[in-house]
């Protein structure tokens, strides 16, 4: 994804004194806060093959991997816990839209 759509993503949760578990919560609703099912808003052509992918494209792993590994507290064992849980519902992800988008 490029750096501007990262920089519109909200701060990583502090992830202090949580269990694992509560960590994986943590990502997974930070993750939806910020990204989502490109069928919500992302326009579709089919005669183009697919979606349009006009605010870029995001992957789970990626976009975990830099808000929380190391940076957060997070572990790479609680980051797979999370993109699983994140991947259940898909595996192609594309940012929130923000009111600066439509500028």
């Amino acid at each position: 994804m490029n750096d501007s759509i990262k920089d519109k993503t909200t701060p990583a949760p502090d992830l202090t004194g949580c269990s694992n578990e509560e960590k994986v919560e943590r990502m997974v609703a930070w993750f939806f806060q910020n990204f989502e099912d490109p069928a919500e808003r992302t326009p579709y052509e089919s005669a183009e093959g697919g979606y349009i992918f006009i605010w870029g494209e995001a992957d789970a792993r990626e976009e975990l991997d830099d808000k929380f590994y190391q940076v957060a507290g997070a572990t790479q064992e609680v980051i797979d816990a999370a993109v699983n849980e994140i991947e259940k519902d898909g595996d192609v992800w594309v940012p929130v839209p923000h009111p600066s988008d439509y500028e």
